[in-house]
Order: C-alpha cells, then sequence, then structure tokens
C-alpha cells in the first residue's frame, strides 16, 4: 500500500510528537493499517498492541499518635483520683464508670457535702468522658510498615496492556462512513461491573471474567456528513460509541512513560465521548465567512436503551430527562497560526439512575439529601496558543521545515455547577470550586528535543474521608460533618523531555526524563463523626505530597512503534495534625515509595 501525501505528513508527525500528543489509538486509524478500495468506497484495517512490564519494590509505612493535651491530662488526673477516693473508701476497682460517679455522688449528699474529691458530679462525668475519649483514641495508635518486591503488567495508564484491531470505511467522497475498533484490555474486566450495579462485590469473580476480557474500544459508531454550501456549513451527525476531539486539549499524560498524577488532555478540555449515543457537529468549510467555526454537542443513550447484555438487573429504563440531564455541548473558533477560543457545557448529576456511575457512588450524598438538582455538571472554558507553530492551525499541520522549532501552549478552565455547597464535601476533585490546567509542548530543531508539561491548580472543600484513610478500609480517621467540610487546595506540576542521541541520523533513539510533584493542602475547624461519637476538631491541618521521576531510553521504528526501558520512583508522603475536643492532639504521619523499572512497546500494524 502506498501512502498518500498526506498521510506520509501525519505518519511524520506522529513519529515526531508521538510522546508528546498522548492521542488516544482511535484518532490514529487513518495513518496506519492497511486500505482495500471499490466502487463504493474503501475499507481501512490494523491492528495494535501495547504491553508495559515492570518489577520493583514498595515500601508503605504509618505512624498514628493521638497525644492528651494540658486539659486532657487535668481530665485524666481528674477521674483517677475519684477513682482513686472510690476505691479507698471500700469500692470495687472494676465497677463501671456510671456506679462510680452514683456511689461518690450520692456520699457527697449523705454528708451534706457538695463536692466530690474537689470535683462536681457534673465535671466527674466530663472528666470521664474526656478519659474515654483519650483511652479510644490512643486505641489507634500505629506504627508500622512493610516492604515488599513485586511484579505487574498492568500499568496505571490508558487500563494497561492492551491489543486489539480497528476497521474504518469510507464512501468515495468521505461523507459518509463507520468506525470500529475492538480491544482486548484490563478495563473489559470490569465492564459488567460498571453497568450491573446491584451486584454483590463477592460474587464478582475477576478470574472467570477475565476469560472473556474483550471489549468494544473507543469508536464503533456510523456516521454522515451533509454540506450547505450557500451557508458555508459543514454538518456531521453520528450514531453509537465514539470520541470526538475536535475541541479536545491536545497536550496529554505521558503514554508509556509511567510518572503518577500527570494531567491528561482532558484536564484542559474535555472530549465528547458518549458510550452509545447521538453526536452532531457543524464546522465553518474553508474560504467561507465562517471558517474557524466549530459547535457539537452529543447525548449519551446508553442508559435509555433498555436492558443490555452486560446489564442484566436494570428494571427500568433511565428516564430521559435524566438522560438529557448528562448531554454535552461545546463551540469554538480558530483564527489560523493566532489562537482557539472554546466554551462547552457538561452535564452530569448525582441521581441514582446516572449510568454512567455504580449505583453506590454517591450513596453517602443521597442520603445525607442531597439530589439530582443539586449538580448540573460543569462549564469549561480554553484558549491554545498557536503563534509559535508556523501559521498552522494544530500540531499535524506544522510544517517542520519551515518550524523546526514549533510550541503549543493551552489553558483550561472548569467550573462546576453545584447548586448547594455541602455536597462538595463529598467529592472534592469533581465538586471543586474552580479547576485551570495549563499546559505547553514542542519540539526544537526538528525531534532534536522533545517537550512538555503541566501545570494545574484547584480548590474546594473535602470531608477528608478519602485523605486520611490510614489503613485502607475506605472509612478515614476522620470524615467532616455535613456543612463542615475542609478547605482544600490541591496543585501540581509534571514535565517530560525526550533529547535524540542521534540527531544526525534516522533520530530513532531517544534518552527521556519525565517528572511531577502534587500538593494537597487541607484545614478545617468543626464537628466529625467517628464510630458513632459526635466530635469535634480544631487548628486541622492535612498535606499531602506526591513526587515522582523517571529516567528511560527509547527506540523508535516504523511509524509510531517504539520499545523503551527506564527506572522510575513514586514518593508520597502524608501528614496531618488537630486537637479533638481539645483534649487530644491527633496526628498520623503515612509514606509510600515505590522504586521499580519498566520495560514496554506499543506496536501498530
Amino acid at each position: 500500500m502506498k501512502m498518500s501525501k498526506k498521510n506520509r505528513r501525519l505518519a511524520a508527525m506522529f513519529g515526531l510528537f508521538s510522546i508528546a500528543c498522548g492521542l488516544s489509538f482511535a484518532e490514529t486509524h487513518d495513518t496506519f493499517g492497511r486500505t482495500l478500495k471499490s466502487d463504493a468506497g474503501e475499507i481501512s484495517f490494523g491492528a495494535w498492541g501495547r504491553s508495559t512490564f515492570e518489577i520493583g519494590r514498595k515500601y508503605n509505612s504509618t505512624n498514628v499518635t493521638a497525644d492528651a493535651t494540658s486539659l486532657g491530662n487535668t481530665a485524666l488526673n481528674g477521674w483517677k483520683s475519684a477513682v482513686d477516693i472510690y476505691v479507698s473508701s471500700g469500692g470495687n476497682a472494676s465497677a463501671t464508670p456510671e456506679d462510680i460517679i452514683n456511689a461518690l455522688s450520692q456520699a457527697a449528699v449523705a454528708t451534706g457535702g457538695a463536692e466530690v474529691g474537689n470535683a462536681t458530679r457534673e465535671q466527674l462525668t466530663q472528666a470521664y468522658a474526656a478519659t474515654a475519649l483519650i483511652t479510644g483514641l490512643k486505641a489507634l495508635e500505629t506504627d508500622n510498615s512493610d516492604n515488599k518486591n513485586y511484579m505487574a503488567l498492568d500499568p496505571d495508564w490508558s487500563y494497561g496492556s492492551r491489543i486489539g484491531f480497528w476497521i474504518i470505511g469510507r464512501t468515495p467522497d468521505e461523507h459518509f462512513g463507520f468506525d470500529f475498533n475492538l480491544d482486548s484490555d484490563a478495563r473489559a474486566l470490569f465492564v459488567h461491573k460498571l453497568y450491573d450495579s446491584n451486584e454483590e462485590a463477592e460474587k464478582v469473580n475477576y478470574n472467570e471474567d477475565g476469560k472473556y476480557a474483550v471489549a468494544i474500544g473507543d469508536q464503533a459508531k456510523m456516521w454522515g456528513i451533509i454540506d450547505f454550501e450557500p451557508a458555508g456549513l459543514s454538518t456531521k451527525i453520528a450514531f453509537g460509541k465514539m470520541r470526538e476531539a475536535v475541541l479536545r486539549g491536545s497536550i496529554g499524560d505521558f503514554g508509556q512513560r509511567e510518572s503518577s498524577d500527570v494531567k491528561s488532555e482532558d484536564d484542559i478540555f474535555s472530549e465528547f465521548w458518549p458510550t452509545t449515543g447521538l453526536f452532531v457537529s457543524t464546522t465553518g468549510m474553508k474560504d467561507s465567512v465562517l471558517e474557524g467555526f466549530y459547535a457539537a454537542g452529543c447525548v449519551d443513550m446508553s442508559g435509555v436503551l433498555g436492558i443490555s447484555a452486560a446489564d442484566t438487573d436494570r428494571k427500568e429504563d433511565v428516564a430521559l430527562y435524566d438522560a438529557m440531564r448528562t448531554a454535552q455541548a461545546g463551540i469554538g473558533y480558530t483564527i489560523p497560526g493566532i489562537a482557539q477560543i472554546k466554551a462547552q457545557y457538561w452535564g452530569d448529576s448525582i441521581s441514582e439512575s446516572n449510568y454512567k456511575y455504580e449505583k453506590s457512588k454517591y450513596a453517602a450524598a443521597r442520603s445525607a439529601g442531597y439530589g439530582l438538582n443539586d449538580y448540573y455538571g460543569r462549564m469549561e472554558f480554553g484558549i491554545d496558543f498557536l503563534g509559535f507553530m508556523g501559521g498552522a492551525s494544530g500540531l499535524a499541520d506544522v510544517d517542520l521545515e519551515k518550524t523546526p522549532n514549533a510550541n503549543l501552549i493551552e489553558l483550561g478552565f472548569k467550573v462546576p455547577i453545584v447548586t448547594r455547597d455541602g455536597l462538595r464535601d463529598y467529592d472534592p476533585e469533581k465538586f471543586y470550586n474552580w479547576y485551570s490546567c495549563l499546559g505547553t509542548m514542542g519540539v526544537i530543531q526538528k525531534g532534536f528535543i522533545l517537550y512538555k508539561g503541566h501545570i494545574w491548580g484547584g480548590q474546594g472543600t473535602s470531608n477528608l474521608s478519602q485523605y486520611t484513610d490510614v489503613t485502607g478500609s475506605g472509612t478515614g480517621l476522620i470524615q467532616m460533618n455535613k456543612d463542615d467540610g475542609a478547605n482544600i487546595f490541591m496543585a501540581g506540576i509534571d514535565f517530560l523531555a525526550e533529547v535524540c542521541i542521534n540527531p544526525f541520523g534516522k533520530q530513532d533513539v531517544f534518552i527521556g526524563l519525565s517528572g511531577n510533584y502534587n500538593i494537597t493542602s487541607a484545614s478545617a475547624d468543626g464537628g466529625f463523626n467517628y464510630n458513632g461519637n459526635a466530635l469535634s476538631i480544631s487548628d486541622l491541618k492535612l498535606k499531602q505530597h506526591n513526587i515522582g521521576a523517571e529516567v528511560y531510553v527509547k527506540k523508535t521504528f516504523g511509524a509510531n512503534n517504539f520499545l523503551f526501558a527506564g527506572i522510575a520512583e513514586r514518593y508520597q508522603i502524608s501528614t496531618m495534625d488537630g486537637t479533638v475536643n481539645d483534649i487530644v492532639d491527633l496526628s498520623y504521619k503515612g509514606i509510600a515509595n515505590n522504586v521499580y523499572m519498566p520495560i514496554g512497546v506499543e506496536l501498530f500494524f
């Protein structure tokens, strides 16, 4: 098969930007594979595979302390004195606290005294309650650590190891067609669990399910394009499962590299991704007054179509209103060589009928009285600066002969539509007050150096349960009460650079370095519940630091194929300090460290 001039140019661009773009597999269909042509049109098909093996060593440690404050020590001494008086007067040391308090109080009344050991009945009761709390929190004290060696075949990025194939069809005028890809991937293990929301966890058998770990990939759609030349518009209509990325951010995660907590294209500006739905877009035609204009919308109807093979116990369809609540609509305008500006609405809800989540996902929020109309999704705004790309409107259009030093800068800003602020406590990474991500990527001397990175930040509230889960039980040491959520701020930076070690040769061997640093900081004063006890905490300070780094060697071959091997480390340290009921200083420190060697391959055929 002979590549067209357009495809040769795209292949070259993908080769140069493969580590920087983070493009999904679905977006490379037109570049790789084989094509069969007939009078009805053409069909292209191909296969691909990706896998990463890693071997390493993990270390974890947890230290929790509960120390009585001066007020707490006063309470401890007061209760001890009361017990000593009770025992010295003939009482049984094993008596219940209630019996001790009653006996001393009755003795005081019988003798006409107003005090018992210099303490009133109320003070004795308070002293015991404080003593019991100190004892209970002391029981939480932990100081342990463990090390283990491990092997893995499931890296974090894009659901781990995957093998699949794709097939696409186009009519001769390229106005009608279909796209399809099938993957055998780690995500398929969990497909039925995502939809079969009523299945009991203990009945899930991942080994059995793994025998059938094949799933529809990113694309399974039919589509058509209708041109309205007098209006200068071209409209596309598609049905099925799809990913449409015209407005999506272009600066993604690091793909085959394993630095943790790296931001993706969607952190800048989200793509359209209906699981089973309808997608409509309108594009301004070239050389028309609307050139550069783009608008699109979609609705995901997978919850409206009734029972599916993977969803055997759904009793009724999702209401049309609920489905429309998860619709998505966006608009953008591109000024070639200058900028693209864009905005979109991403519909969502926490209702039980929102099929995007397991039934239990926001059960705690719903049980606290939050529902369908307390969260409507989010608004997103973005701008891409194209001024350093030689007049191109996108990365694939850069002419590296004329512009050997190209750079793209993207900025995205997101604001969730939350109508009751207390909901923010239940998922700070979804119901944040605001979130913003700035990304940059580029090439120096036509592939001698490839680089990219993100700077991001967000602010919101949290009940802190997920940040204080030191035992891994799913329940944190601290879970703030409704409307008492902690103020939380999240920020980070990540980067990647690859340097070609043979810039005057084939440019197929690179040395790379990637890394990131993230911080989560929280502060709170208010009520929380522990084991059914209503408590309060003051001056709570929490910090979580995540650091990741990797150095690797990468060998590319073909259009977008590569092998790589590296050494990486992930390090996390979490700390918290706060005073409970003014009588106990509660604190913890957790450390997790993972040093490992990843070896990976990605192939397209």
